[in-house]
């Protein structure tokens, strides 16, 4: 039940980085896998909605999902502001998007997280952003954050030339935001892959037998998921939305 993506070098297994190599399919999968459960959710939340009487308190499913929706919804407001509540559907999806990337390898499949080229898509979602935010809210001087500029006598600024430590400054959110992502949960993948083959190994050695069941894998494999699938798997995904969010007001100024 091992969650890493792995290609066959010289009769090798080792860990792709990138999960290229004939391992594309798994994470293309992951993807479409991602989207449908979204969607699955997204559906069944809005038929079990229309159902709910008038003046009536929600229960079991639609309960549940409307706590996520309020707890994203005061979240985007809590540090945002209201001039942001239009935007809070995109936070909906791109927390529920990355949480369940990080946890379908609970299920045997492989995190599109843990693909590098993923992890940097979301990354540039959150890089445009800035730009996006920055310009609406301060039009054509939000360029000067990237020059030097000097004040005349009329207490107005000038920018004088380009400044490379905020140009090559600006580029830190995409990194960072996208590797601490992937490198978590790639990491994650990796372990429990290793614990799961040395188990393997270890089994058919002590048993001789070809084709049993890797017991010891599947039990040492439970408190792996639990931690490397769950709870990094939720506390990535917060981590990744709440500097989204960060990112984004330091630039509304």
């Amino acid at each position: 039940m091992a969650n890493s993506s792995f290609v066959v070098l010289n009769d090798s297994k080792f860990p792709s980085l990138t999960n290229f190599d004939g391992n594309i399919f798994n994470v293309l999968f992951g993807i479409f896998l991602t989207f449908a459960i979204i969607l699955t959710l997204y559906l069944t939340y809005y038929v079990k909605l229309k159902k709910v009487k008038d003046y009536s308190v929600p229960k079991g499913f639609v309960f549940v999902f409307q706590l996520y929706i309020d707890f994203i919804e005061n979240l985007t407001l809590e540090i945002l502001g209201k001039k942001f509540k239009k935007i809070t559907p995109f936070f909906i999806y791109l927390f529920l998007y990355i949480l369940v990337s990080n946890t379908i390898s609970i299920f045997g499949f492989t995190n599109p997280t843990s693909s590098l080229s993923v992890t940097l898509m979301l990354g540039l979602v959150t890089f445009i952003g800035i730009f996006f935010v920055g310009f609406k809210f301060q039009r054509l001087s939000y360029l000067k954050k990237y020059t030097i500029n000097i004040k005349t006598k009329k207490n107005k600024t000038i920018p004088i030339m380009v400044n490379p430590l905020n140009v090559v400054g600006q580029v830190t959110p995409l990194i960072s935001l996208s590797f601490r992502l992937w490198g978590n949960i790639f990491a994650g993948s990796l372990i429990t892959s290793m614990i799961y083959l040395g188990t393997e190994e270890a089994f058919d050695g002590l048993f001789k037998i070809k084709g049993l069941i890797n017991v010891f894998g599947l039990i040492a494999l439970i408190p792996m998921h639990l931690y490397f699938d769950i709870l990094s798997g939720v506390i990535q995904t917060l981590v990744f939305v709440l500097l989204t969010m960060i990112y984004w007001k330091m630039e509304a100024k």
